[in-house]
């Protein structure tokens, strides 16, 4: 099976995070799998209108899922707020994208594929990762450094993901986001 994700962005981290999909685009070249499933990580400012679209090409033997991300908010995001909910939203709407072509793959194959997707993404900290983890100690009033120090997290980014929790909406751009936007161009 080919699973390929491609890129159409600038000034955000997710360039250096399709760079860590390319293991798991390496890991799904093993599986069997009916059909190719392609990405293609759009992030463009919210003024583009553009939609997130999805189609089925049966000569190709392809599902084709365009995502559009909308730039302004990924500014926002540190670099593992970015990772984690780019990985909650290519996982559901894979899902759902998968779920509508029943007749190219069996419940059985979609569920498998499912399952190894979602294992990778657990693994690699795309699903339920330091973000998810550092919110739910931060609940339980758990101090900034204990939590820093339990996942080896900056404590910047302990008290950044504390302060959004509690309803503050930063205006300016990310840090994490000013050194992607100095990093050199990504094939």
């Amino acid at each position: 099976m080919k699973l390929a994700f491609l890129l159409d962005t600038y000034g955000t981290c997710v360039g250096q995070l399709r760079a860590e999909l390319l293991s798991l685009e390496a890991v799904a070249k093993t599986w069997k799998f009916p059909y190719d499933i392609h990405f293609v990580l759009r992030v463009l400012p919210e003024s583009y209108g553009r939609k997130t679209f999805r189609r089925f090409d049966s000569r190709d033997h392809s599902l084709d899922l365009d995502i559009s991300i909308i730039y302004e908010q990924y500014q926002r995001m540190s670099k593992n707020e970015q990772r984690e909910a780019l990985g909650m939203y290519l996982y559901d709407y894979l899902s759902e994208s998968v779920a509508k072509y029943k007749k190219h793959a069996d419940k059985e194959a979609q569920d498998q594929l499912l399952v190894r997707i979602k294992t990778w993404m657990l693994e690699n900290n795309w699903l339920d990762g330091k973000i998810n983890q550092a919110r739910g100690l931060l609940a339980q009033n758990i101090g900034l450094y204990e939590v820093s120090q339990q996942l080896r997290m900056p404590l910047e980014e302990v008290e950044y993901i504390l302060l959004r929790m509690n309803d503050y909406e930063p205006k300016d751009v990310h840090p994490d986001n000013i050194v992607a936007a100095k990093a050199p161009p990504y094939n």
